[in-house]
């Protein structure tokens, strides 16, 4: 007998504009057990999601929303966390845990 692989987790840090998107592609299409994104500089990033959704909470949460909705739609539970500001004012942080 084998040993059963390690499941794969997934960590994007400060991952500017569409690399965000390329980190997630990457963890789904490799079955990531577990995923941490912290989304930097949306610029090149196309802002997902309704014109309200926009309009009241910006681009930035715009993206975010959507990939949560993304990650949601391959069977992953997600939530969203933050570290201080103090450290970088980019701090949101996606998480997602394959259910």
């Amino acid at each position: 007998d084998s040993p059963s692989p390690s499941p794969l987790i997934v960590c994007g840090i400060h991952a500017c504009g569409h690399l965000t998107d390329s980190v997630l592609s990457y963890a789904i299409s490799n079955s990531a057990a577990a995923i941490a994104v912290m989304p930097c500089c949306y610029t090149g990033t196309n802002p997902a999601g309704p014109y309200g959704l926009k309009r009241v909470f910006g681009s930035s949460w715009s993206s975010d929303i959507a990939r949560s909705y993304l990650l949601s739609s391959k069977n992953y539970h997600t939530d969203f966390s933050s570290i201080p500001s103090s450290i970088t004012p980019m701090n949101r942080i996606l998480t997602a845990e394959a259910r």
